[in-house]
């Protein structure tokens, strides 16, 4: 170290006890001043010592100062990356805005941080416009939901398919989760609909309307290559219900006139498992959605089924009043009436037709990758 930058910093050292506010103008200007025009004329010995001695001036600087120190070098691009590094692992005050956009902080760094600072710094981390998968995976590992919550809602923010899966699977318990994933650029067309089913009726509107799902042909052709033998089973063989079903199916007399008759007379189990037929869906997932609150599921088959817009009417309507569903007759406000058939309206079949597709298709797929995953086990040679 030169005889100037010694006296230099034992000048930064009498500034730093000087609590007038020309003695922290004098400070903040001179720290700045010695990494920016002298790191490149240190060896590195006297690069370490003088980041060393930084480190304990700063500590010893109120936090005022420091935080106007990480705010001026911030946006710089060629501040010393070791001087960098200690404003983003000091307070939060200080390093916020280090670790919200100084391109100086390489991934190691921002993996050191996460993983040994506090949930604060996490949370500006979740915030830069840079963070990629593996800063991400992190994130999520590391973080609560509030941290988890800022890295969904961060658009620039890159996050891999394993970690969206999980993502996903949160958003069945955690509400907070799901708008914001569901807003999300790049989330798969497949997970956003497999959000359909623990979402709001606004957030399921939202996906049927903005989200095509491009892998149908590839998994049907998946499903059908290997030839799988299941089936739905829609009651028990011996029931008479079921073998009306399938004698009108045969016949093809199963449509919406006879359903809707069928809830009209309430005999629930035969709209039920001739709508189960028609759609090619298991008939308890048939049953769910006939008492769910929100009816977008119900419309969806219908739509797809090409139900008239006025069978649809009376279907929604009858199945508002069902027993069990908590509400009695002709219960079902005008404006709510209002706002399902405008979305009926706005749904286009071919939407309906492609979402209907893919439910059929969810279980056998999922079904199917499994059991050729357990057959790959079984033949795989281990050395």
């Amino acid at each position: 170290m030169t005889d100037s930058q010694d006296e230099e910093l034992k000048r930064l050292v009498a500034l730093s006890r000087d609590s007038s506010n020309r003695g922290r103008r004098h400070l903040l200007g001179n720290i700045t001043d010695l990494f920016l025009k002298e790191e490149e004329r240190m060896s590195e010995q006297e690069h370490s010592l003088v980041l060393g001695i930084l480190g304990k001036l700063l500590s010893d600087i109120e936090s005022t100062i420091r935080q106007n120190l990480a705010e001026e070098l911030a946006d710089m691009p060629d501040v010393p990356h070791g001087l960098i590094t200690l404003l983003a692992n000091d307070e939060i005050a200080v390093a916020r805005p280090i670790l919200f956009k100084s391109r100086r902080l390489a991934e190691p760094d921002l993996i050191e941080i996460i993983q040994n600072r506090s949930k604060e710094h996490l949370l500006a981390i979740a915030e830069r416009d840079d963070v990629n998968p593996t800063i991400s995976d992190l994130l999520i590992s590391h973080g609560d939901e509030d941290v988890i919550s800022q890295l969904i809602e961060n658009g620039d923010a890159k996050i891999s398919r394993k970690s969206m899966e999980y993502l996903v699977e949160e958003s069945r318990r955690i509400d907070r989760f799901q708008e914001p994933l569901i807003a999300r650029h790049d989330i798969p067309a497949d997970l956003a609909h497999k959000m359909f089913w623990w979402v709001s009726a606004a957030l399921r509107r939202h996906i049927l309307e903005h989200f095509e799902i491009d892998e149908l042909e590839l998994n049907e052709r998946i499903v059908s290559a290997t030839k799988t033998e299941y089936r739905h089973d829609v009651a028990p063989k011996s029931s008479s219900a079921d073998t009306l079903i399938r004698e009108l199916a045969k016949r093809n007399e199963l449509n919406e006139k006879f359903l809707v008759q069928s809830l009209r007379s309430r005999q629930i189990r035969l709209f039920i498992l001739g709508l189960a037929e028609l759609s090619g869906l298991h008939y308890l997932k048939i049953s769910r959605f006939l008492f769910d609150p929100n009816p977008e599921a119900l419309l969806v088959i219908l739509k797809a089924l090409d139900f008239s817009r006025a069978a649809f009417t009376t279907v929604y309507l009858l199945t508002r009043s069902l027993p069990g569903r908590g509400k009695g007759k002709n219960t079902t406000k005008p404006e709510e009436i209002e706002i399902i058939m405008k979305f009926y309206d706005k749904l286009s079949p071919k939407s309906a037709k492609m979402t209907l597709r893919f439910w059929q298709l969810e279980r056998d797929y999922l079904e199917t990758i499994e059991k050729l995953d357990t057959d790959l086990d079984e033949d795989r040679v281990y050395l």
